[in-house]
């Protein structure tokens, strides 16, 4: 339903292989938890590009968790209108992220998602 490939003046991002629906569940992935005291050093790294902070979180406090997805949502790109989220489900495993189309998606669009934390990126000005 989707494949990575080359966004122009972006990168790697998520391309629709098919037209997928509203309310279709694109992906299920792993997710890896880490804590505040760590994120200082990750967002030193490569890795601040693909971790996650909960909306709802982020919004009370930047003081946050992080979360690490095993999973393509993590190469999605940013849009101020996204067509796609993540929601955040645990389970007796552990925690799952769930990609979910907000909106329908036709087959060659990009999926899109809102970095909650947008304000932590230099370069944002290049996701909008």
């Amino acid at each position: 339903m989707i494949e990575v490939n080359k966004i122009p003046n972006k990168g790697r991002g998520i391309i629709a292989t098919q037209d997928i629906p509203q309310g279709t569940l694109i992906e299920v992935a792993p997710v890896g938890i880490f804590s505040i005291n760590k994120i200082p050093n990750i967002n030193e790294t490569e890795i601040f590009k693909y971790y996650f902070v909960k909306p709802l979180e982020y919004g009370k406090s930047k003081n946050v968790t992080g979360y690490l997805v095993f999973g393509l949502a993590s190469l999605c790109n940013h849009a101020e209108n996204p067509n796609a989220r993540v929601d955040w489900i645990e389970d007796q495993i552990g925690l799952w992220s769930h990609l979910i189309a907000d909106k329908n998606i036709n087959k060659s669009q990009e999926v899109t998602l809102f970095y909650t934390n947008i304000d932590e990126y230099a370069d944002a000005n290049k996701f909008v």
